[in-house]
């Protein structure tokens, strides 16, 4: 009678949202007018009446009007049902949602807030102020089930469109996976969702949006990045799922991962996270543990090579990516600047937010803290610089009007470096690093130990014309 009671429920909740009509006023969902798209407002509402600022699920803002520019969209996925995540949404205890939600089956789109207001969907409140986040429906241990055509092409055409309105790059540093952010701390950073996995398909994902991943390497001079590039179908590294202690290796599937080790060896261990393993043990294969994974389209700088082997700035750390014939990353020119501890800096910190000064602050507005994740970056590495920022902080209250004007953003005068790092991006400050290469293409900065220029892995076309933009 019990299971019967909850069947009957769950078709209830079912029938009830498949029969939802907006109420007078709420927005009309912000799509292209091609896609199956509708608005299902999520929960906005106190949840503890002692405490005004116990809130869910999202402040009311005006971006980017109100000086916080969205500059990237942070790919999802649910680990429940699409109903259950609708629920969810809708339920201000949850403290979470995003603006969009993908399903599965048929990659109908549903909008729960409004792009002009800042989501609670990526755990870092500053990514939250410069993102729009879009969930995928299903479990990503099971991507080649739950990740589908239908799905791929909806999410495509709405980031499309959403980037277009924004202006954000149709690149791997501003469309980013939600286990591609940092925390705001060391200790937020090891606790950091791992989605969408190893199992979501970014090189077809790219293909879709109009703006391939690299797949053709330089042609001249000295390559000095490289830029994570498995042939997704054919590459199924050892993963395992876990619940609890009880571990089980997954079935072989397409996957966009590539192991990273201590040593250009295969029985080297895997590269080992100090936040995740703070006691100095080696990564795992578990899915969970993103420590020694680079994943399609992250790009890192060369540091040399040793046989099938390539060394990479990593974590802090020279780490071992094995690539025989290239056949999982591309060698390039750098897109930005290679950046350096500046001379003088035996280390330097890291950050999970581009956060003011305090003197930034003005009087009534308690000023946020500059904390380092725990990682450093020693002397002679170097690390991709993605892109330059002033420092921002936004301090948003409760508004039953729905009115935003009582809310304040900061702009301090620090700037700061987002440099491609590890699994994770982070910020450098721009007064600890200076510029190894301007990323200039072939006159920038050589790795030691390359090979002599012109260099160009065997069997690898060099030229050709770019591949046909899709139609999504």
């Amino acid at each position: 009678m019990g299971r019967r009671l909850c069947a009957l429920g769950a078709l209830v909740a079912a029938l009830a949202l498949a029969l939802y009509v907006p109420r007078a006023g709420s927005p009309l969902p912000e799509c292209p007018p091609e896609l199956d798209c509708r608005f299902v407002p999520a929960a906005y509402a106190q949840t503890d009446p002692a405490d005004p600022d116990t809130y869910g699920n999202y402040d009311v803002a005006d971006r980017p009007a109100d000086g916080n520019d969205i500059r990237y969209i942070v790919v999802h996925n649910t680990e429940v049902n699409y109903d259950r995540a609708i629920e969810l949404f809708r339920n201000p205890r949850k403290g979470a949602a995003a603006h969009y939600l993908v399903r599965s089956s048929d990659g109908q789109v549903t909008q729960f807030i409004p792009t002009k207001d800042v989501a609670f969907h990526a755990g870092n409140y500053w990514f939250n102020t410069h993102s729009i986040g879009v969930e995928h429906e299903g479990l990503l241990a099971e991507g080649d089930r739950w990740y589908t055509d239908a799905m791929y092409r909806a999410s495509a055409r709405l980031v499309r469109y959403l980037a277009a309105r924004y202006h954000i790059p149709l690149d791997r540093e501003h469309i980013l996976g939600h286990d591609e952010l940092p925390g705001l701390t060391g200790k937020r950073t090891a606790g950091m969702h791992y989605d969408p996995g190893p199992y979501w398909d970014w090189a077809r994902y790219f293909q879709l949006l109009g703006a391939p991943l690299p797949a053709t390497p330089a042609t001249r001079g000295t390559p000095s990045v490289l830029t994570i590039a498995p042939s997704f179908p054919a590459n199924s590294p050892p993963l395992s799922a876990c619940a609890g202690n009880n571990c089980a290796d997954q079935p072989d599937q397409g996957s966009n991962a590539v192991p990273l080790r201590a040593a250009p060896a295969d029985d080297a261990p895997l590269v080992g996270d100090t936040l995740l393993h703070p006691d100095g043990a080696p990564g795992t294969d578990k899915l969970s543990d993103w420590s020694a994974r680079a994943v399609a389209g992250q790009s890192f700088a060369v540091a040399r090579r040793h046989g099938e082997w390539t060394g990479i700035w990593f974590g802090g750390r020279l780490t071992w990516l094995r690539d025989p014939r290239s056949q999982v990353s591309v060698m390039g020119d750098p897109s930005g600047p290679l950046l350096t501890p500046r001379p003088g800096r035996a280390t330097i910190p890291v950050y999970g937010a581009a956060a003011p000064e305090a003197g930034a602050y003005p009087e009534g507005v308690p000023a946020g803290a500059i904390t380092p994740l725990g990682y450093t970056i020693p002397a002679g590495q170097v690390y991709l610089g993605v892109r330059r920022v002033r420092s921002s902080d936004y301090h948003a209250r409760f508004a039953a009007d729905q009115n935003p004007d009582g809310n304040r953003r900061v702009a301090g005068d620090r700037e700061l470096w987002q440099i491609s790092f590890n699994h994770r991006r982070v910020f450098v400050d721009a007064a600890d690093v200076t510029v190894a290469s301007p990323g200039s293409g072939p006159r920038g900065w050589a790795p030691p130990g390359w090979a002599p220029a012109g260099w160009a892995p065997p069997a690898i076309r060099l030229a050709g014309p770019p591949p046909a933009r899709p139609d999504v």
